[in-house]
Parts: C-alpha cells; sequence; structure tokens
C-alpha cells in the first residue's frame, strides 16, 4: 500500500484549530479538497454528530399534574364533590333524627291535659245530711290529635266546701271505655259528719229558696298515653272544677262552673 504524503503546513495548522468532528452549534466549514498526487486517488469522510434536543420524561409527568391541578384532569373534583354529598347527607339525617325526637318529646311527655265540664249532678238521701250521695256527670274533650288518652282505674275524687270535706269516692273507668273516654260518672258518698251550714241549709230546701252553694270537685286521675299501639308512662291528670248550685236536691241546677287540668309528675 502506498504511504500517505504529509500534508501541507497551512492544511495542518487548519485540522489542528477545527475541532475534528465540529460543534453542533459552530457551522464546519466544509474540507478542502487535496489534491492528490497523479496516479493515486483518496477519499477522506468526515462524520458530523446529530444531537437531538428533546424534553426529559420527568417533564412530561410535571406537565400533567399541573393540568389536573388546574382542574384538567377532574379527579379532584370529583372527590370533593363526592365528600360534600356525604356530609351534606349526614347532617340531612342528623336534622332529621333531631326532629323526630324533639317531636316524639312534645308528643309523649308532654301532651295537652284535657278539658272537662260538669254536666249534671243529682243528690240523693238528701234529708239524712250524713249519708248524702253526690252523683256527678261529666264531659271529657281531648285536645291532642296524634295522641290518645287511656284513663285508668285507681282514680281519686273529693267534694268541698269552703275547705271542708263533703263527700269522697273513687273514680272508675268510664262507661265508654278506657280510651278517649268522653262521658264520665263519678259517685261520691258522705263523709258520715254535719255539713256546713250552708249546704245543710241548701239540702233542706232544696233549690226553692236556697242561696247560691260554693262546692269544688277535686279529682286525680290516672292517664295513659297512647300513640297508635304503643302505650307510654301513665301520668296523674288533676282536676279541679269550682261549682255554684243553686240549691242541694235530686236535680241541682249549675249556676255556674270553672274546671281546670293538669298533669303531674
Amino acid at each position: 500500500m502506498a504511504e500517505r504524503p504529509p500534508l501541507p503546513s497551512s492544511s495542518r495548522e487548519q485540522a489542528s484549530s477545527a475541532t475534528p468532528f465540529g460543534s453542533p452549534l459552530d457551522t464546519v466549514a466544509a474540507p478542502r479538497q487535496l489534491k492528490a498526487p497523479p496516479g493515486d486517488t483518496y477519499v477522506v469522510k468526515v462524520q458530523k454528530d446529530q444531537i437531538y434536543r428533546v424534553p426529559p420524561p420527568e417533564n412530561a409527568y410535571l406537565a400533567e399534574r399541573y393540568r389536573t391541578e388546574r382542574g384538567g384532569g377532574g379527579g379532584g373534583s370529583t372527590a370533593c364533590s363526592s365528600r360534600l354529598m356525604l356530609t351534606i347527607g349526614v347532617a340531612a339525617v342528623a336534622a332529621l333524627l333531631l326532629g323526630a325526637g324533639i317531636a316524639l318529646t312534645v308528643v309523649v311527655f308532654r301532651p295537652d291535659p284535657p278539658s272537662f265540664t260538669v254536666n249534671r249532678i243529682s243528690v240523693v238521701n238528701a234529708s239524712a245530711q250524713r249519708h248524702v250521695h253526690y252523683d256527678f256527670f261529666l264531659t271529657v274533650i281531648n285536645p291532642n290529635k296524634v295522641s290518645a288518652l287511656w284513663y285508668m282505674r285507681g282514680g281519686k275524687a273529693e267534694l268541698l266546701h269552703s275547705g271542708t270535706p263533703l263527700a269522697k269516692g273513687g273514680v272508675g273507668r268510664p262507661d265508654d271505655g278506657g280510651e278517649d273516654a268522653t262521658d264520665f260518672k263519678v259517685l261520691l258518698h258522705g263523709v258520715g259528719r254535719a255539713p256546713p251550714k250552708a249546704v245543710a241549709e241548701a239540702l233542706r230546701r232544696g233549690s226553692k229558696k236556697g242561696a247560691a252553694v260554693a262546692l269544688e270537685l277535686a279529682m286525680d286521675v290516672p292517664v295513659q298515653v297512647h300513640v297508635g299501639a304503643l302505650g307510654f308512662e301513665t301520668k296523674w291528670l288533676a282536676v279541679t272544677c269550682d261549682i255554684r248550685t243553686a240549691g242541694l236536691r235530686k236535680h241541682v241546677h249549675i249556676s255556674s262552673q270553672n274546671c281546670r287540668s293538669s298533669f303531674r309528675s
């Protein structure tokens, strides 16, 4: 193989000063065509570096995360909406339970007391003043729309005049049943001693010339509150009726009355 002749000095200086493969940022001058000696042909290839500037993979991850945080992804928004709906649902259920508890307390534990009215009074054996019987007929109305009032046995009643007892007796179950009864009949028996002067005069003269007599009927009646088929705690109902009558005979004329009732513990 023929020995390659040395390059001229000018060519050596140019080759030493230039980068062998060139810089990707600098333009590489095309190599000068060397004039080969006659009879021989030489081909010189100079490789050019190719550098591609591609963003690293983590840049794509950062860009996707940025779009998600700005609302482009939608996943965070869906999770937030689900939590909000869950919170609203729990609050609604809690409010419903609280309202039901308050309503139950009002209906069951704090019912309105019924109202009583004395319709008729009948006096039996008025001539024997120590053994008089007083027969009362009353009407009762339950003002509660949801709860029913069941009147139980075991009630007590007393008739007084100016604080002096005239007769006592029990309050039995109403004739029309215990649930929301409307008619009460209370029979009281004389206490066995002489009545006060005003009562004795009214018993003797009846309603012809007798003056108005003030009477007080006091009753304690056990009542159970019912809501549908459920029965709750039994309460005691205190009833007081202030009555003024014209005489005391078989058919007593009631001049005026005022009945009050309330539940007590």
